[in-house]
């Protein structure tokens, strides 16, 4: 509490009493939620000239691309282009559910012919220069240098691929590019200028098998994909199972990639979800599944004998951010010349599923302590997740736009959609108007009319003693409907600090006539603790089933985040959830009425 001075002592009793009324406010707010980003687009561009034959006798390059497409979220537009002496195979942007024409289209890509990479590079360039997206990539794989049936036509694609290379630098396309076989084990070779030039990233690898360790960096390290390795099996020829928890109940998506160096076979997967799929490779399999329900993974699988299998997991979720704002104003600590309270709002950010906005994500023991950075109108700022929630506060001195952008760019998990939210925040109420001390002056009047009236009623007492009657009780009118139902009682805090398990109270059985308090209730299911203003909660039977609530106390009472007021009386229907803290501000119980 803030103490101010005065020039009178009458005003400075009513200032501190003013104090006293500070308020906590709960207030929903207007949320706009921001446009979700335009989403991201990559090309791979294979060489697929005849040099490919001896560089990649067993064809691990398409593999390589089934485990680069396949392990994308699906906010990625995926295209696919190959070229030898001229373009020889292309396939424009496809969406998340369409990959699997892209591998169709890969699995048939013969090694031939010269290397036109400047062809291949304006081509691949040209189908991102037209994409809307946020980033833009183009991931080439080649075995050597730009090498035509004549001089004059390696110079032409040369030129090609530099004026290429330009366009992407201008449009903001970064190229990456795995260099394969001795001829590209030079870092200056001319096909790695394309990464140089775009703030690509180079990988050199002398062997086909070395492309899967450059696709998972271009992965995690280039485009900043989340995934984890749950298992390296050395497989033996027979059968393999591997078990896993995965904490990614309610994700949008989970795929599980399995891949190795030789084939994997006779896949098999147990677990829960709304959905899934299977697609199989020469040396990769991968699991999609769609919202899984549990975190229990089992597999089962053959590998070839020598080979490791590596299994990564890839969780996604398309999330929408939320925020709750309550309100507290206090009077200043220097009042002359204020007009205003002092109000802070403390902001409690949340986050849901897009398409189901009535689960909340990231409530799991896993992401407990994850940092989360935010920008609120400009401003940095970096929180801490815990059971799903984010907490800070914000001075508020007047009306104001609060708007909320997310960085997701630390959570173990990819995030789809920036989640960005924009929240009205309400300024401070007026302060009181000083005036002449009208409220002391009544107040010692009412004092002065008190002390007379207990002198009266002592005296009459001592002249002629009569019982006192009590008070009546403050209940409401009796209903002439029947109770149906039950309530299921959680007591999630006492004040002596022990545990009471779950309780379970009939109503059907009560007459359609009877009155009860939460207290009898409490009683009535063998609870000795106390707790303070439950014999002022009272209920009743209503009509269509449904059970009365009146509130008496000044226990806080709230269902489904709204504050049930003093003195009225509310309908619960079935399955409604009520949260009680009472009047010692400690004690804390959370009933169902249930059918």
């Amino acid at each position: 509490m803030m103490k101010r001075r005065h020039k009178q002592g009458a005003c400075q009793i009513l200032c501190l009493l003013a104090a006293l009324l500070a308020v906590s406010v709960c207030t929903p707010i207007r949320v706009k939620a921001r446009e979700l980003s335009e989403g991201k687009s990559i090309v791979f561009l294979l060489d697929a000239s005849g040099s490919m034959k001896s560089n990649d006798p067993q064809r691990l390059a398409i593999d390589s691309i089934a485990q680069l497409i396949y392990s994308l979220p699906s906010d990625y537009q995926m295209g696919f282009v190959a070229y030898n002496s001229e373009i020889t195979a292309n396939l424009d942007f496809v969406l998340s559910d369409q990959r699997n024409q892209i591998m169709e289209e890969a699995e048939t890509i013969e090694y031939i012919g010269y290397s036109d990479a400047g062809t291949g590079l304006e081509y691949a360039v040209g189908m991102l220069a037209d994409q809307q997206a946020d980033e833009k990539h183009v991931v080439m794989l080649s075995d050597g240098e730009i090498l035509m049936k004549d001089d004059a036509s390696t110079e032409s694609s040369k030129q090609q691929y530099q004026q290429a290379v330009q366009q992407a630098a201008d449009v903001g396309i970064r190229i990456h590019v795995i260099g394969l076989g001795d001829e590209m084990e030079d870092m200056n070779n001319f096909i790695f200028s394309a990464a140089e030039a775009t703030n690509g990233k180079s990988f050199y690898t002398p062997q086909a098998m070395g492309i899967q360790e450059a696709i998972d960096s271009v992965l995690t390290e280039e485009l900043g994909i989340k995934q984890s390795t749950i298992a390296i099996i050395d497989a033996d020829g027979g059968t393999e199972t591997v078990s896993a928890e995965l904490p990614y109940t309610h994700a949008d998506k989970v795929r599980v990639l399995l891949t190795s160096s030789a084939p994997i076979t006779n896949l098999t997967a147990n677990f829960q979800a709304d959905s899934a799929k299977q697609m199989n490779g020469s040396r990769y399999s991968l699991i999609e599944m769609s919202r899984p329900a549990e975190s229990k993974l089992e597999l089962s699988f053959e590998g070839t004998a020598g080979n490791q299998v590596r299994i990564n997991v890839i969780p996604e979720y398309y999330v929408s951010l939320k925020g709750e704002v309550a309100y507290t104003d206090e009077l200043p600590a220097e009042a002359e010349g204020k007009q205003y309270y002092d109000r802070t709002a403390e902001i409690k950010y949340s986050f849901y599923d897009v398409e189901n906005q009535d689960v909340q994500l990231w409530t799991q023991d896993f992401f407990n302590h994850t940092k989360i950075k935010l920008t609120e109108n400009g401003q940095e700022k970096e929180l801490t997740l815990n059971n799903g929630v984010m907490e800070t506060v914000c001075p508020v001195t007047e009306n104001m736009t609060l708007e909320t952008v997310p960085d997701y760019s630390d959570m173990p998990v990819n995030v789809i959609g920036d989640g960005a939210l924009v929240m009205e925040l309400e300024g401070p109420p007026v302060l009181p108007a000083e005036e002449p001390p009208y409220g002391l002056i009544a107040g010692l009047a009412v004092v002065g009319l008190a002390a007379a009236a207990i002198i009266i009623a002592v005296i009459i007492k001592s002249r002629k003693p009569k019982p006192v009657p009590l008070p009546p009780e403050d209940r409401p009118e009796p209903s002439r409907y029947s109770y149906t139902g039950k309530l299921n009682l959680y007591i999630t805090r006492t004040q002596s600090g022990y545990d009471i398990p779950p309780l379970s109270f009939n109503l059907f059985r009560l007459p359609s006539g009877r009155v009860i308090s939460m207290k009898e209730i409490l009683e009535s299911c063998g609870v000795k603790e106390v707790f303070a203003g439950a014999d002022m909660i009272y209920f009743k039977s209503g009509a269509n089933r449904n059970l009365i609530l009146t509130n008496n106390s000044d226990c806080t009472i709230m269902k489904n985040r709204e504050i049930l007021m003093k003195k009225k009386s509310y309908q619960l229907p079935l399955e409604a959830k009520v949260d009680i803290t009472f009047e010692d501000e400690i004690s804390e119980l959370m009933f169902q009425y249930k059918d």
